[in-house]
């Protein structure tokens, strides 16, 4: 039985008093959304500081003219592929470096930057780190040191934005005191929320954003006790002339820019039935033919499965209300340039809580420190709101790590252990993040059918170190299509190949490098080369760790070393007691590897999981130059970063 303690703490609402004058401009650039949940973060602290913020990915700040009038601005950065800006940030900085734009054209502006990336990757945070030095240059000034979150590091990106936040509050309280007779807003008094949820069949008329009596849109806002949905079991209520029947969730798509409604031809499992992985071969069956190029990926939009959605539903006590009509509003204590973009870009109809639990949250991801900062204010257990804001402390940063990342509990999981969480629609928005595209590298090429689009899946499932299964949320979606369901897609560009292959380029050798699912780049590649008639050869190192489990696509690519169309090597770490890997192979075949790059000029292509691997790969490569190119090992070294300068060493990585 959960506590039913008064809390310690009440928690109030109060709306933020901004000081005149008092502006803060958050810009951020995001590939797949991490920059952007951060941004709502440090848009909450500023507002906290009393400033009255405005946030935008950078492509969506317009006019660019008008940078130099903004005395404070934040810019959350994440570098994708070879230490590039994200598509939604290419626009401004195409404008930032303008050779027009004098030397003392941001001499006013303030500035700091948080950068993403992975240490994986040779150009560490480096989209980051180009627009805080060009910032410089034009004049502007930082007023806090550049932050960078490592996705591969011990405390992830989180652990990173927590240090980077709170030395901020404090540079904050020196270069901009709050101003004599006001007071920075406490982290025990909520702030509004920017997006809120009501039932559509509710007289509108009726305030939402009422502080009287201690309650805002229906939700209680003393300690969270109540979860601020009628929960009286009545059916509801329908215009006769529009009657709106119930959906089942499984038949619907969450339609995005761009997307094309593609139909699945066959999904096949590669690996035998007792193999650990489950790794999947999936063809889709397009409406029209479309040209990609190798590297490019498609972005996919899951979907929650049913148990769990219904599982949020019952901890909540939601179930009977599921299928009410909802409508999604700005909160009205907002001025038009204060409210974000939009949670839920384009909503699946009708919008109810099932369908946006089934389709725009992300019910099983690993809850962020902000999860816990505002989940500590909605309950009404003392013991449970202690615990949850020690998570939401920065000095905890550790402990939330041992608790969430490490085990990947997941959002769900936290909510049944924190049972007495009462969740109102004008924080729903807030607490639960929404549920991302995930990018995966096409396996086939458009040149072989352009009717025809095939992905290599490795399915995410495995045991945690608290012997809890995890099951990732989009591979688990895809795992279950079946031939003639229907997907949504999205055609987006990778980053593999900056631009479609030259003649020169055809002309050349390129070693492609890929161990596990790291092969669905370079089928496309192999593919693409063939299709086009290409002199240079095709040298293939392929690692798994069966020859008999995991070896994808074996016939087709032994045939095509047969046709002379390959050079194949592979390497299986668990056939021999002396484990094999593809920087094994790449040291074995080092005289071929040094004629591919060194002598004739090609290009060197690494796909496959981040970790160890690409860093093993690039020490075998410098190796393969001391030895067969006669190279020291600064020459080695200089040798490989002239590669990764003139495009010829590409890598993809996750």
């Amino acid at each position: 039985m959960a506590s039913t303690a008064v809390p310690t703490k009440t928690y109030r609402i109060l709306p933020p008093s901004p000081a005149p004058r008092r502006k803060a401009l958050v810009l951020y650039a995001s590939q797949t959304g991490t920059a952007e949940d951060l941004s709502l973060q440090l848009s909450n602290v500023l507002q906290r500081h009393l400033f009255t913020v405005t946030s935008h990915s950078c492509d969506e700040f317009t006019p660019f003219s008008s940078l130099p009038s903004h005395d404070l601005v934040f810019f959350i950065i994440s570098t994708t592929g070879q230490g590039e800006i994200p598509d939604n940030a290419k626009l401004f900085w195409r404008n930032l470096l303008r050779k027009k734009l004098p030397p003392n054209w941001l001499e006013r502006l303030n500035f700091a930057v948080f950068c993403l990336g992975d240490s994986t990757y040779p150009k560490f945070c480096w989209a980051g780190r180009k627009v805080g030095r060009r910032l410089l240059q034009l004049g502007a000034k930082e007023v806090l040191g550049r932050g960078e979150g490592d996705q591969s590091g011990d405390e992830g990106i989180d652990g990173a934005f927590a240090y980077w936040v709170d030395e901020l509050r404090n540079g904050l309280r020196v270069k901009y005191p709050i101003p004599l007779g006001m007071e920075e807003i406490p982290e025990d008094v909520l702030l509004p929320p920017k997006w809120i949820l009501e039932f559509a069949d509710e007289d509108p008329t009726t305030p939402t954003n009422g502080t009287s009596n201690g309650t805002t849109n229906g939700t209680s806002v003393t300690n969270g006790a109540t979860n601020g949905i009628n929960t009286s079991p009545s059916k509801p209520k329908q215009n006769p002339a529009h009657p709106l029947p119930p959906i089942p969730a499984e038949h619907l798509h969450a339609p995005r820019p761009g997307n094309i409604l593609a139909t699945v031809s066959s999904n096949t499992r590669l690996t035998p039935p007792s193999h650990f992985q489950d790794v999947r071969h999936l063809s889709l069956s397009l409406p029209l033919p479309i040209s990609w190029q190798p590297g490019d990926t498609l972005s996919i939009l899951p979907k929650n499965f049913p148990q769990d959605v219904d599982h949020f539903l019952e901890l909540q006590s939601w179930t009977h209300l599921a299928d009410r009509p909802l409508r999604l509003l700005p909160h009205p204590s907002l001025s038009p340039d204060a409210i974000p973009p939009c949670p839920i870009s384009t909503p699946v109809t009708p919008l109810t809580l099932r369908t946006l639990l089934t389709h725009h949250l992300d019910i099983t991801s690993i809850p962020r420190r902000s999860f816990f900062l505002l989940a500590a204010s909605l309950t009404s257990d003392a013991t449970h709101a202690e615990r949850l804001a020690e998570f939401a402390d920065p000095q905890w940063v550790e402990e939330l790590y041992d608790y969430t990342t490490r085990p990947r509990r997941s959002l769900l999981e936290v909510l049944q252990e924190f049972n007495t969480i009462r969740i109102g629609l004008d924080r729903l928005l807030e607490l639960v993040p929404r549920l991302r595209e995930r990018h995966f590298s096409i396996a086939s090429s458009s040149l072989v059918n352009p009717r025809q689009v095939e992905l290599l899946v490795a399915i995410v499932r495995y045991k945690t170190i608290i012997k809890r299964i995890r099951e990732g949320v989009c591979t688990r979606y895809l795992a279950s299509l079946n031939s003639g369901d229907e997907i949504n897609i999205v055609f987006a560009r990778g980053g593999l190949l900056s631009k479609p292959l030259t003649d020169e380029e055809l002309s050349r050798p390129v070693v492609m490098i890929s161990p596990g699912t790291g092969l669905a780049p370079m089928r496309t590649l192999i593919q693409h080369r063939i299709a086009m008639n290409a002199i240079g050869s095709n040298l293939l190192f392929f690692g798994a760790r069966n020859r008999d489990a995991d070896y994808f696509f074996c016939s087709e690519f032994e045939d095509l070393q047969n046709r002379g169309k390959l050079q194949l090597y592979t390497a299986f770490s668990r056939d021999q007691k002396q484990k094999r890997y593809v920087q094994t192979v790449i040291r074995e075949q080092g005289r071929e590897v040094w004629d591919a790059l060194g002598i004739r000029g090609g290009a060197v292509y690494v796909c496959g999981s981040s970790g160890r691997m690409p860093q093993a790969v690039r020490e075998a490569l410098m190796e393969v130059a001391e030895r067969w190119g006669g190279l020291k090992r600064e020459e080695a070294r200089a040798w490989l970063e002239a590669l990764e300068k003139g495009g010829r060493y590409r890598q993809e990585t996750w």
